[in-house]
């Protein structure tokens, strides 16, 4: 018995305290997203003052209330938040992944009464388990009443209109890099869910971080490849992708307007497009041609909505059977 209850202390959902006092707010002024190449603690701290505005207008006070959602790990992020942000309040839920349906659906009441709600870094098969579950809904109302969501790395990857969402990769206990997928496009540890969430913005996109530093455009490219072929946007003839890499984040405005918001030495984000059917067949390597824009200024404007780019667009080649691998570099 005792070990049941262990069990089932460990399965439960943990509302950690609150930093700050929670104060309502009357208007909000989004709705926005704000997508983390790494996550929060390596990003820029404009971040968090962008995501103040876009919850509040141009104020100076404290406000705003942000709820972080979290699979794995404790609230180790509440306090930069609150520093940085000038947030009223911030609190961390932590729904492991042994949660019930109930467990998780019962959050969806927290999610009503914030104004943001991020998403933490970790495991993205823990966060698409939730899809259609009353917490999804709930993320959705808070972007619809104006609100603003938010991601990091994992919590990055679960933004966009398909997800790499590692659940083969956790079955098999590995996930997929450049290196084995552009290999092989159809290799067990590749798999995708669809319609977790529908932002106006990254309509048609798959996105992915950490994205430079980690060498993930070649993967990038088999998904896209893969998205086509396999009809996973209906109707679609053309499929996006936005990469983030480590400390470089995007934020979204209400329009699809996106500013790129990065540190120095950092690259910056990548807008690449697919336009082609590919053809493709399980065990034979990748060869496949996209079209990247590079943002990489601080401050910069693109629309994602219309994946319009100051930058001009160039294309790579991804050779999975060749050595280089690209037939120039995507960075």
């Amino acid at each position: 018995m005792a070990l049941i209850a262990a069990a089932a202390a460990t399965c439960a959902f943990t509302i950690f305290p609150r930093y700050g006092t929670y104060a309502r707010t009357a208007n909000l002024h989004g709705p926005g997203l704000l997508l983390d190449g790494a996550g929060i603690s390596g990003s820029p701290d404009a971040t968090l003052a962008w995501l103040h505005r876009r919850l509040l207008g141009i104020k100076a006070s404290r406000g705003g209330n942000v709820v972080i959602l979290r699979a794995s790990y404790a609230n180790i992020d509440d306090k930069h938040f609150y520093d940085a942000g000038n947030f009223a309040s911030v609190q961390t839920v932590r729904i492991p992944p042994c949660a019930t349906a109930a467990q998780v659906d019962s959050v969806a009441s927290i999610i009503d009464g914030a104004d943001a709600v991020y998403f933490a870094g970790g495991d993205q098969a823990n966060y698409v388990r939730w899809k259609g579950s009353g917490l999804i809904a709930a993320v959705k109302r808070l972007y619809s009443r104006g609100g603003v969501v938010g991601g990091g790395s994992a919590g990055l990857a679960i933004q966009g209109a398909v997800v790499y969402d590692s659940v083969a990769g956790d079955r098999l206990d590995q996930e997929t890099h450049t290196a084995d997928a552009v290999r092989d496009p159809f290799e067990p540890r590749i798999s995708f869910t669809t319609e977790l969430f529908s932002w106006p913005a990254l309509g048609d996109t798959i996105t992915d971080s950490h994205f430079a530093v980690r060498d993930r455009f070649g993967r990038t490219a088999v998904f896209l490849a893969r998205i086509l072929h396999d009809g996973l946007l209906p109707g679609a003839r053309t499929a996006y992708a936005l990469g983030i890499d480590e400390g470089s984040a995007v934020v979204v405005d209400s329009d699809g307007g996106a500013t790129l918001i990065t540190k120095s030495g950092a690259h910056g984000a990548y807008l690449v497009r697919a336009d082609s059917a590919p053809e493709m067949a399980p065990g034979k390597p990748l060869s496949y041609t996209v079209s990247v824009t590079h943002i990489a200024r601080d401050g910069e404007h693109f629309d994602l909505r219309s994946k319009r780019s100051p930058q001009p667009w160039y294309s790579v080649t991804v050779h999975g059977e060749r050595s280089p691998l690209y037939s120039i570099s995507p960075y």
